[in-house]
């Protein structure tokens, strides 16, 4: 024989033995499952203790009946007490207010039997059924259990005065929102006069190596008065001075250092003090430059800070050096520029 055709008779021998072992596997658990409920008495359930009316879809397997012994024993109902008449009382039923008072009258004639009990038939005065209480000729149901009676209290009546109408409440006064550098310029002293050795505001500004902008761009279709403007940058601290246009220094003097700076959007970009009361444009650009301020980041949040002030009293809308719409990521790309060049600042003097 060739070496395939041994192959094939081992293959064939494996898959018999393979076949030979389940069948023998299934028949010995069937054997197993069998015994197993024998010993579990399925084949006695002829004798089965369960009663005949033993039902298995109920959750207890069916009713149970209790006679009234066992619930007097347990305390469910009271004893049986015989009645002036030698009958039995049935359950009362729940009788509203209203009705029970209209039936007194009729029978405040009657008194009562010695035992407590009413001289009248227990089922005179009740009512027809309900639905819920127990039938008058079903006696098996008189089991002496006595409800608590159901009073129905009428509604009281409305009075009959209006009620004041109430005052309108006053218009709630939007509370003065003071920003950083207002409180600062209230802080500062107020120069009457200049000191004839004082530069002009801005002159003494270093040449610039980094510069960070602020746009305020009116709305479409409006502009932003000069008169306005005016007043409002003097109430920031900013004042007029060198290239005509207006300058934050850190001190009321002009010998500190500059904060920063704010020019007319529209070429030549300046701001004349004897044009502005007639002067209309439709942007500012704020601007600091590096190196110039003292403390950087300050200079640069006090005047993000005024130029929200510009959008909060003469309207417009933030924008980047771009005049792309001021963002917090824009902003705080803004302050990350600030950080790497002090950072490069300081690697240079080391």
């Amino acid at each position: 024989m060739s070496l395939r055709e041994w192959l094939i008779a081992i293959g064939t021998l494996v898959i018999l033995g393979i076949v030979i072992d389940g069948v023998r596997r299934m028949r010995r658990a069937r054997k197993e499952s069998m015994a197993i409920s024998s010993g579990m008495g399925a084949d006695r359930l002829d004798e089965s203790p369960l009663e005949e009316d033993y039902n298995p879809e109920l959750p207890n397997g069916g009713a149970r009946t209790i006679s009234r012994e066992v619930l007097e024993q347990r305390g469910y109902v009271r004893p049986e007490r015989p009645t002036a008449r030698g009958g039995t009382p049935k359950p009362t039923r729940p009788v509203t207010e209203a009705r029970a008072s209209a039936q007194a009258p009729d029978h405040a004639d009657e008194a009562p039997a010695e035992d407590g009990f009413s001289s009248r038939e227990p089922g005179d005065d009740l009512l027809p059924d309900a639905g819920w209480g127990a039938r008058d000729d079903d006696e098996a149901l008189a089991d002496g259990v006595i409800g608590q009676a159901r009073v129905v209290r009428p509604e009281p009546e409305a009075s009959g005065l209006e009620e004041p109408d109430e005052l309108p409440e006053p218009e709630p006064v939007p509370p003065t929102v003071t920003t950083e550098v207002e409180e600062d310029t209230a802080r500062r002293p107020v120069a009457t006069e200049r000191r004839p050795n004082q530069p002009l505001a801005g002159a003494n500004r270093p040449e610039a190596r980094e510069v960070i902008v602020i746009n305020v761009l009116a709305r479409k279709g409006e502009q932003f008065q000069g008169a306005a403007l005016k007043k409002l940058f003097e109430a920031c601290g900013l004042e007029h001075g060198d290239m005509d246009i207006y300058h934050r220094h850190e001190e009321p003097d002009t010998t500190s250092p500059v904060q920063f700076s704010v020019a007319n959007a529209v070429e030549p970009g300046t701001f004349r003090p004897e044009d502005m009361p007639a002067l209309s444009t439709p942007g500012i650009s704020f601007f600091m430059s590096l190196p110039g301020p003292s403390n950087a980041m300050q200079a640069f949040d006090f005047m993000l800070e005024t130029a929200q002030c510009v959008v909060r009293n003469l309207g417009g809308e933030l924008k980047d050096e771009r005049r792309s719409v001021m963002t917090p990521q824009t902003v705080e790309h803004c302050r990350q520029r600030i950080r790497e060049f002090e950072r490069k600042q300081r690697s240079q003097r080391v």
